[in-house]
């Protein structure tokens, strides 16, 4: 139940856990790995105490912007900490 109630509030989760085991085909395919990208706060305990590793404040995922330039996401190992760089795409501009 919280995990729907998650979903329904538009709220953001403090959990690890990954959600392997939850019964998503319902909602399709691509909604929950980009809801819980989007939602879902890491946490690590240390002896300095309490982090939070907030979610990333945009989608990595492949982007086209406005211009038709494509920016694609390098891989850093799934570390979300670690600047991501991006590969940036543009087309010449017809004169």
């Amino acid at each position: 139940y919280w995990l729907y109630a998650a979903v329904c509030y538009k709220c953001l989760l403090v959990t690890n856990d990954e959600m392997r085991d939850h019964l998503f085909q319902l909602l399709g395919t691509s909604f929950f790995p980009r809801w819980k990208e989007k939602h879902q706060v890491r946490l690590s305990v240390s002896r300095s105490g309490i982090a939070l590793q907030m979610p990333p404040p945009y989608s990595i995922v492949i982007q086209e912007s406005e211009n038709g330039s494509w920016h694609v996401p390098t891989t850093t190992n799934d570390d979300l900490e670690t600047p991501r760089q991006w590969l940036c795409a543009t087309r010449p501009i017809k004169s």
